[in-house]
């Protein structure tokens, strides 16, 4: 992957067509996300992505700073759910049994239902939750359709499903247009 950058998105400055897979933020690891800056941002749930936002693809250990971070979610009072169209439920099962948190397995992202379900589940509006996640066209994308606000991550790892290969090419299509309204931070 190139350089990821990271800042805000001046996603305002977007034709629709764009907006419509644009983050609000970018930042290189999720322990970039400060827990206490999104409860005072309103935010009561935290939607995560496990598959090279959290963890390594295919992996079950989960970085200290990964557990860490999900600590201090909790710690700020934040709710935490994964949702995941993954194909190994068991494997879902065991990380998210292992950082005490929920999820949601649904249909593939972006479809909006997973991000439904999960504001139904928890009792939260659109504007309260907050989607974190590694990949424009299913992650962001898919909060975007909700009208979650989404934080974009930069991967963990190179080594990914073929099909998130592909994605990642168009990915690299559209990112210099993205990196024309990013703010990045000094």
């Amino acid at each position: 992957m190139r350089t990821f950058r990271t800042g805000r998105f001046d996603r305002g400055r977007l034709p629709g067509y764009l907006r419509r897979i644009c983050p609000n933020r970018a930042v290189a690891e999720v322990g970039d996300i400060d827990p206490s800056q999104l409860r005072n941002a309103g935010k009561k749930l935290v939607l995560l992505d496990v598959d090279n936002t959290l963890t390594a693809w295919h992996g079950e250990d989960v970085p200290a700073a990964s557990s860490n971070w999900i600590a201090g979610l909790k710690a700020a009072g934040l709710r935490t759910c994964v949702l995941s169209n993954t194909r190994r439920p068991e494997r879902l099962r065991r990380i998210t049994e292992r950082l005490g948190i929920d999820f949601i397995l649904g249909r593939f992202k972006p479809s909006p239902r997973m991000y439904h379900q999960a504001l139904e589940k928890y009792g939260v509006r659109p504007e309260e939750a907050v989607m974190v996640g590694d990949q424009l066209f299913t992650d962001v994308w898919g909060a975007n359709r909700a009208g979650i606000e989404a934080i974009w991550v930069k991967p963990i790892a190179l080594k990914e499903f073929v099909g998130t290969k592909v994605s990642r090419l168009a990915e690299s299509m559209v990112r210099g247009s993205l990196y024309r309204v990013l703010e990045e931070r000094a």
